[in-house]
């Protein structure tokens, strides 16, 4: 009996591809599965956090000393000659930084130095210190002393603003003493005549003085005796009643 040779049902497309995708050892492509990223935890949150506020201080330390000092201090606006009394129009503030000993010698305001007499000169730009004026006490010092001294009676270097004492001579020969008639004064005012020749002759001078019994007693002895101005700047005061001297003994 003859037997029939048949052809297999024709496949679809999609069969016979996926068919020949899995002779060729190819299977279903795998899906890869990931895990969900979750929300940061607490401990990254401060983290975070704290990092950010170090880097806003560091900022802001960085500014501020980019912004420069936030102290100034008072300087002479010109040269200033020994000897001169201030005015505002003299001084400025100029902003720096000082170390803590300079600072507690300077001045942060020109007020306090408004009438204050220089010992010694200042340039330009130039820190005013305590040490090189002489504040002008206006309230208690307010009697002041005019007088004439020859050449000879006071220092040629004695400038004013400076502290001096005042000596007194009575008599003459052996007969002659000297007494201290006020210490400290302070010298408002020098004017140094000069003779003919240019030399130095007698000098105009002007103390003032916080006792009134002071006043008394320098009065009295440019009546009577010979004044003698000592330069007492920076001595330390001294204390009692100073002595007479006289000829041949203290």
């Amino acid at each position: 009996m003859a037997q029939k040779v048949g052809t297999a049902p024709d496949r679809s497309a999609p069969e016979r591809r996926a068919a020949e995708r899995t002779a060729n050892g190819a299977g279903p492509a795998n899906r890869a599965v990931r895990r969900r990223r979750g929300l940061p935890g607490s401990r990254a949150v401060v983290g975070g956090l704290l990092v950010a506020a170090a880097a806003v201080g560091l900022f802001a330390a960085t500014s501020s000393s980019q912004a420069g000092p936030d102290h100034s201090y008072v300087v002479a606006r010109q040269d200033l000659a020994a000897g001169t009394r201030l005015q505002v129009s003299d001084l400025q503030l100029v902003p720096m930084e000082l170390s803590d000993g300079l600072r507690s010698r300077v001045f942060e305001r020109a007020e306090p130095l408004v009438g204050a007499t220089l010992l010694a000169p200042l340039g330009a730009g130039e820190l005013v210190q305590s040490s090189a004026v002489v504040a002008r006490k206006a309230d208690t010092a307010s009697r002041e002393v005019t007088f004439t001294l020859e050449r000879g009676q006071m220092g040629t270097a004695i400038k004013q603003g400076e502290r001096v004492d005042l000596l007194a001579t009575y008599g003459t020969g052996n007969d002659a003493f000297t007494v201290v008639v006020v210490r400290q004064a302070l010298l408002v005012g020098v004017e140094r005549a000069r003779t003919s020749s240019g030399e130095s002759g007698p000098a105009t001078v002007t103390v003032a003085l916080d006792d009134s019994a002071d006043s008394v007693a320098l009065a009295h002895a440019i009546q009577l005796g010979k004044i003698t101005l000592v330069r007492a700047t920076g001595a330390p005061p001294l204390a009692g009643v100073p002595p007479t001297y006289r000829t041949g003994r203290a």
